[in-house]
């Protein structure tokens, strides 16, 4: 099947992971996507959960919790 924005083909483990889809990676409105861990509860009740977050979204985290990712400094480095 063929992207309907640039035509060119999309990749078979693209149409295996969305079958729905009708655009290929490049082509997507859809930006990247970060999983964040949470424990919550507290004693025998402690639990984890996952909040998926936009890219921007990750970013504040990170400088609100002072914490820092490695993948975010390695882009830093590229654009300077």
């Amino acid at each position: 099947m063929n992207c309907l924005i640039c035509n060119e083909e999309i990749n078979p483990l693209r149409l295996k992971a969305l079958p729905g889809t009708k655009t290929c990676v490049n082509c997507s409105t859809i930006g990247a996507k970060r999983g964040v861990i949470v424990t919550g509860g507290e004693g025998d009740h402690t639990f984890n959960d996952i909040v998926i977050l936009e890219e921007d979204d990750y970013k504040t985290y990170l400088q609100q919790t002072g914490k820092t990712d490695e993948y975010l400094d390695l882009e830093d480095e590229e654009d300077a």
